[in-house]
Formats: structure tokens, sequence, C-alpha cells
């Protein structure tokens, strides 16, 4: 039986690149096509640990849904009926070519070692990922990478040049679209800054979520060796967040470790939707012609 795809969600900076180093040290395959400290250099638009091709494609899907990270409307909802599109559809079968291709490699060169990759992106593009899984009679399995949201927005707004507002609106919908998107697979939350805090339970959570509880210590040791505590910042002064989005944060850390507060998530995934058809609805109330 094949393994579970893994997918490493988050929003950009919130720590996936640490997350997706350690899981490929605890047994999951990135592909020769990931691009490491090695290849950062020659390929500066791309973060460490995601998969060259998929951040490509993935990219250009954003690019042509009008949704891409580095402009006001990314965090704005997909019309489902965007995935039809004869151009998403396009790019769903090249990522589907990639799968194929990395399944096989990884197939042959560990005799079947579970592979995964790494992209921000991802996040908004789960419908097109649920069609080519299905296609094939795949499973998928999820680690989300969650930071402290303030951080996150004022570090992204700076890096992508978004006004603060729209970094977090697209923490926010990143979030919850890993929320709704992952409902019924295996999952995991994993807290960026648990790795200074409680090290040794998340390395233990996150080991024994990838079938490696033998290798807890070998990626509590790497942890130590990427993260410089002096690094951390104060999260308190940065930006005052909205109530959703510290709803949102708070739902996401009761899940740290494997719990899932079923009530909770499903109380915030309405609150969501119950948002978006506001928004969506014509000024004065009266349906759309």
């Amino acid at each position: 039986m094949t393994a579970p795809v893994t997918f490493i969600l988050g929003m950009h900076n919130s720590g996936t690149s640490l997350l997706a180093r350690l899981a490929a040290l605890l047994g999951l395959e990135l592909g020769p096509e990931v691009l490491t400290r090695d290849s950062f250099e020659a390929k500066p638009a791309y973060d460490y640990w995601e998969h060259a091709g998929i951040v490509a494609l993935q990219d250009e899907a954003l690019h042509l849904l009008g949704r891409h990270w580095g402009t006001p409307q990314s965090h704005l909802p997909i019309p489902p009926e965007a995935w039809d599109r004869p151009e998403i559809a396009r790019l769903g079968t090249a990522l589907g070519a990639i799968l194929d291709r990395e399944l096989a490699a990884a197939q042959d060169a560990t005799g079947g070692r579970p592979w995964g990759f790494k992209d921000p992106r991802t996040v908004r593009l789960l419908p097109v990922w649920r069609r080519v899984l299905a296609k094939r009679g795949l499973t998928a399995r999820y680690l989300i990478s969650l930071r402290d949201p303030a951080i996150v927005t004022a570090s992204f707004a700076d890096k992508g040049r978004v006004a603060p507002a729209d970094a977090e609106a697209l923490w926010r919908r990143s979030y919850l679209e890993a929320l709704a998107g992952s409902a019924g697979s295996p999952r995991l939350v994993v807290d960026y800054d648990a790795w200074l805090d409680q090290p040794e339970t998340q390395a233990a959570a996150l080991a024994g979520f990838l079938g490696q509880p033998q290798a807890a210590d070998a990626a509590l040791a790497a942890v130590r060796a990427a993260i410089d505590p002096s690094l951390r910042r104060t999260r308190v002064g940065l930006l005052r967040l909205t109530p959703f989005t510290v709803a949102t944060a708070e739902c996401l850390r009761a899940m740290i470790g494997g719990r899932e507060p079923e009530a909770r998530i499903a109380a915030l995934l309405d609150r969501a939707a119950s948002a978006d058809r506001r928004a969506a609805a014509p000024p004065d109330g009266t349906a759309a012609a």
C-alpha cells in the first residue's frame, strides 16, 4: 500500500522550512528537486526545502487565480468554479506528473519511503491537490506549522511589501483553509515557538506522527543546531490582531501535539464561512442578479 503523501502547510515565514528539514531527517523523502542551502543562492526567489517544480507551478496558479501572495487580493476566497478553469486543470495535470515522478523515484531509491513536500502556496490550492490524489487513489497526511501571527504578519508585510492588514488576512485564510482542507485526514500542528519552549515534547510528537519514534533524539539535535534563541522576538507590541485572527491562532494552539477539539474547529470554520458569505453579499442585502 502506498504511503500517504505528506503536505507541509503553513503561512510564509511560519517555520515550514525548519519543519521540512526535520521531516526529512525523520524519514520523509523530499526528492532530488528540493531546494536546500546549496541551491538557494542560485535561485533566490525560492525558500529552503521547497520543490522547485511545484513552487513554479503553484506560483503560476495563484497568479492566474488573482490570489498571488504578493497582492492585496491574496487572502480573498477562491470561487469554487475557478477549479474547473482549463488553465488551472492544466497546472493540476502538471502537478500530478511531478507527483508520479517523485513517487516512482522514492520507490526506486528507498523501497517506498514516504514522500512529501513543503510550499506555503499549497494551502490555497488544496482543491487542486485533492483532485490529483483522488485520480490516483492516494491519501494525504498534513503537518501544519504554526507561529505567532503577530510576528508572522509583521515579517511578511515587510518581506512581501503588502499592507499589514492584508498580511494578517492571508495568515488567517491560510490556516482556515489548512484546517478545512485537512479535515478527516491525519494531521499534526507543530508550534515553531515550542522548539524553544518544549523541544523534547515536540520532537517526540513529530517523530511519532512520521512513524519514526526512535529518531526523536536526532530531530532534537537538529533543532538545537538550527535555532538561535537570541533571535526570538517579543510577541507583544508588533501590531494589534483582529479577534478573528486571535481565535484562529488559539484554536490551532489547542491542536498542538495531535489534539482534535472538534466542536471548536467546527465553530471556527462556520464563522469563516459566514464571514465570506457576508463579504460576498450585495451592499443593500438584496440577492445578486
